[in-house]
């Protein structure tokens, strides 16, 4: 949980991996809420990572990737 009282410089210190996974667990949250309100079922983990992956897996690699 994170303290009442974290800074945004504190926050985004906390980059990289975790940071996207934390980003990702919001919106899942949000997106169910929504969900749950119009009466359809919840997005599970799984479901959400399956539409990241179709997602990212025909993007292109950034040049500074290669």
């Amino acid at each position: 949980m994170v303290d009442i009282m974290t800074t945004r410089e504190e926050l985004y210190r906390k980059f990289g991996p975790m940071l996207i996974e934390a980003i990702v667990l919001v919106i899942k949250d949000e997106i169910n809420i929504l969900r749950t309100e119009a009466g359809l079922p919840e997005r599970t983990n799984e479901q959400i990572l399956i539409a990241i992956d179709n997602k990212l897996s025909p993007l292109s690699k950034y040049k500074w990737m290669n």
